[in-house]
Order: C-alpha cells, then structure tokens, then sequence
C-alpha cells in the first residue's frame, strides 16, 4: 500500500452507501480510530447539498486511502453532484478516489438478507437500470481492486484488523526508516559540502595573500630606493 507520510495524522476515507451499511461504516471507523487513524467524512449521509460535496472531495484528498463498502445497494443517483444522469454517489466517490490518487481497498459484502432497506427500491423507475449499472460497478472492482469478502460486521472487523491495519503499519514503518536513512544522508552531504566550503576559502586565502618570500623582497626594495 502506497502510505501518505505528509499528513500529520494518518487517515481514510470511508464509501458506501448509507442506509445499508451503517453499522459496517461505524465499525470500520471504530477500528481504525482504535488503531491510531482518523476516518473522515464517517457523518456524511446520503449526499444531497452542495456543501456536502464540497466534504466529500475535501474527504477524499485529505485521505491516505479509500476503504470503498460495497452491498447490494446501487445507491442514489444525483446528477447535480455527480454531473451524471445514472451514476450513484459510491461510484462518484469511487472516481474521484481514483483521480485523487488513492489506494482503493474494497470489501463485499456476501449472504445478504432479505430486508428492503438492504436492496434497492424496486418501485424505482430507475431499478432495472441501477441493477445493471450495479454489475457494471462491482466488475470495475472486482478487476483492479481484487476485493474481499465479508459476511457480517463481526467478520468485516476482524478482517480490517487482521490485514489492513498490519499492511498500514507496516508500510508507515518501512517509510519511516528510509526517512530516517534519507535524512541521515542529507546530513553527510552538508557535512561534506561546507567542508569543500571551507577548504576551498582557505586555498582562496592562500592564493590571494603575499608569500614571505615576497614580503621581504618588497622590503628590501623599499630600503634600497
């Protein structure tokens, strides 16, 4: 995992849709603010103003990398945020990941129940479309994020503890030495480069100043005239 060692606190983004994935939201913010990482945009429910957007983008670039939630939910379709007319905000928020940067690290979630609010409105007139977009969205996942699989909040928060924060810790670790190492080098070369300095005045002087030879023949000739 590419790490961000710019920030002052290590941090993520959480995407998902809302309404399905709440508690698994909370939960994933739970571990990772346990584990020493701040989590933003946690609060922003389904986006619906523009300073909501602004938030989210804010959110997005201000991450480390992006853990995206993905159920059997498609989500809201909102063209005036996302500038189009069919694609939901996970998948907006998906993009603007990508655009920022930022590792994307997925999880599906599998063996969902049968309650509506799990699932997308099917007196939706835009149902049939979202569930074929929904498919589109998962296999974009699927080939270049290589997600995995999750069957509960439970497991969902084991499995983020057991290999992300490792992975995280590991690669902050592994930038923090070659940091040190590259520091260390930094110093050498001033050190080496003010001694040049300095060696470099004194021949500087040496050229430039009269010789003992020369001073007394000057003044030998000052006597004779």
């Amino acid at each position: 995992m590419k790490i961000n060692m710019h920030t002052s606190h290590p941090s993520a983004f959480i995407s998902s849709t809302f309404i399905d994935l709440k508690d698994e939201r909370s939960a994933v913010a739970e571990i990772l603010q346990y584990n020493g990482l701040n989590v933003n945009a946690l609060d922003i429910k389904p986006a619906s103003t523009e300073s909501s957007k602004k938030e989210i983008i804010r959110g997005i670039k201000e991450s480390d990398f992006v853990i995206l939630l993905i159920g059997d939910r498609y989500g809201s379709v909102l063209p005036f945020m996302t500038g189009n007319r069919f694609k939901s905000i996970t998948w907006w928020e998906y993009e603007r990941a990508i655009i920022s940067g930022k590792p994307i690290i997925a999880y599906f979630k599998e063996n969902i129940n049968n309650n509506e609010s799990d699932h997308d409105d099917k007196n939706d007139n835009l149902y049939n479309k979202k569930r074929q977009l929904f498919i589109k969205f998962k296999n974009i996942i699927t080939n270049k994020h290589n997600p995995a699989y999750f069957s509960d909040v439970f497991d969902l928060s084991e499995k983020i503890q057991k290999s992300l924060i490792p992975t995280y810790r590991s690669g902050v670790e592994k930038l923090t030495r070659k940091n040190i190492e590259l520091n260390e080098k930094i110093l050498n070369l001033e050190n080496e480069l003010e001694s040049v300095k300095r060696s470099t005045q004194k021949n500087k002087a040496i050229q430039t100043s009269p010789n003992a030879l020369t001073t007394r023949f000057l003044k030998g000739l000052d006597e004779f005239k």
